[in-house]
């Protein structure tokens, strides 16, 4: 038993002394800080040296190319065709909330589950045009009954400030084939306008296809 005992606490002795130990090892050598670039530095000088190849000034000029190139002549809306048929159909634009309405106040003027038809409330009473601005069959069509009170020139391919500039009319276009999806629609002319209380949609055969 005391030979068991003179083993074991030079054992622990020995633990201690080498955890003490390893706590402070001293400083060996000297400490440098890391040192790393500024990433809005490296920027910087990168913008520098474009600036002075000339690069940058490429770089810009193609950039406002493109832009102008985007808004004279937008990307056509995929997937519509030449009306080579008349067809006519409704759309029903009613609603259903799916929640409260509130106003400023929070007063709520509108439940959910509330059926809500956007006609009966809005004085919108413009026909909507859709044509393909490249057709000049098409544009002849758009331009041939209505002006800008009472009509909208919408594009759904072509240069809408070309046609401006040459008809002296506004020309929108369908950004993100916004009406193009709510009322359906495949081929174009079509003519969108009100039939209370839903709006009707005709596809109308022009030119060669007449």
């Amino acid at each position: 038993m005391r030979l068991g005992r003179q083993i074991f606490l030079p054992l622990v002795i020995a633990l201690f002394a080498t955890a003490v130990q390893a706590k402070d090892l001293g400083t060996h050598g000297p400490l440098f800080e890391v040192i790393e670039p500024s990433i809005l530095e490296t920027i910087h000088a990168r913008l520098r040296d474009m600036e002075a190849s000339g690069e940058l000034a490429v770089m810009q000029r193609d950039m406002q190319d493109r832009t102008k190139s985007y808004v004279n002549r937008p990307r056509p809306v995929p997937g519509i065709g030449k009306a080579t048929e008349y067809a006519s159909w409704e759309v029903d634009m009613t609603i259903t909330l799916t929640e409260d309405l509130a106003d400023h106040q929070g007063q709520v003027f509108a439940r959910a589950g509330t059926v809500v038809n956007p006609l009966a409330y809005s004085r919108f009473n413009k026909r909507i045009v859709l044509i393909d601005g490249d057709d000049a069959a098409q544009v002849r069509f758009a331009l041939s009954e209505g002006d800008e009170l009472d009509t909208l020139l919408v594009l759904v391919k072509g240069d809408p400030l070309g046609l401006m500039r040459e008809h002296g009319r506004r020309f929108y276009f369908d950004q993100d084939a916004v009406l193009v999806d709510r009322f359906g629609i495949n081929n174009v002319p079509a003519v969108v306008q009100r039939a209370d209380p839903v709006m009707r949609v005709e596809e109308i055969v022009v030119g060669e296809a007449e």
